[in-house]
């Protein structure tokens, strides 16, 4: 008799506590690069290929972002990589995309009653080659750029802090990208410039 009253507790309370740990939804805005300064290229089109594969596993959670860097990139090439004509083309690839989870020591006992720790780090990465080829998709010219950037979470944080933090991590990566990538396109792609 008591497993029945149990197991019947057990099915009246799930929904109740499932309706408690269900975090609020956060709207972000779209993150777009239209304020950027254009990269004006002489090709006749701009094409991009993610050949990053979110692994949906652990330590990985791009998948779990509100925004990940994978379509960030995506939308960065859309905004500020700009065609002017020319009988070639610009393909960017992405080779990574990736944000990793660390997990982070905390402090135990009495220490870690009274202290609120950072139990977290997500380390982001993208890196990208633009290559000009040719009508035949011969490679003409090739230039690489990567940047990574980390941040760290604290243990009472929210779902809702999470994801801002993660919006804030894709933002930050995806500028920092663009300031590394626009001298190597100058190095590299210099002739394809107006």
């Amino acid at each position: 008799m008591r497993v029945r009253f149990a197991f019947l507790l057990f099915v009246l309370a799930a929904p109740l506590l499932g309706a408690c740990a269900t975090p609020p939804t956060v709207d972000f805005p779209a993150l777009t690069f239209k304020h950027k300064t254009p990269i004006r290229l002489a090709v006749g089109s701009v094409e991009v290929i993610n050949e990053f594969r979110m692994p949906f596993a652990a330590p990985n959670v791009e998948h779990k972002m509100p925004i990940a860097p994978g379509p960030a990139a995506e939308r960065w090439a859309s905004d500020v990589l700009l065609a002017t004509g020319g009988a070639d083309k610009l393909v960017m690839v992405i080779t990574d995309a990736s944000v990793a989870e660390t997990k982070l020591k905390v402090k135990k006992g009495l220490q870690g009653a009274f202290t609120t720790d950072q139990t977290e780090r997500y380390e982001g990465r993208i890196a990208v080659r633009l290559e000009i080829r040719t009508p035949e998709n011969k490679r003409r010219a090739v230039a690489e750029a990567f940047s990574t950037r980390s941040a760290t979470i604290a243990e009472d944080a929210s779902l809702a802090d999470r994801e801002t933090l993660w919006y804030g991590l894709t933002e930050k990566l995806l500028n920092d990208f663009d300031t590394a990538v626009r001298p190597q396109v100058s190095a590299h792609l210099g002739e394809y410039l107006p």
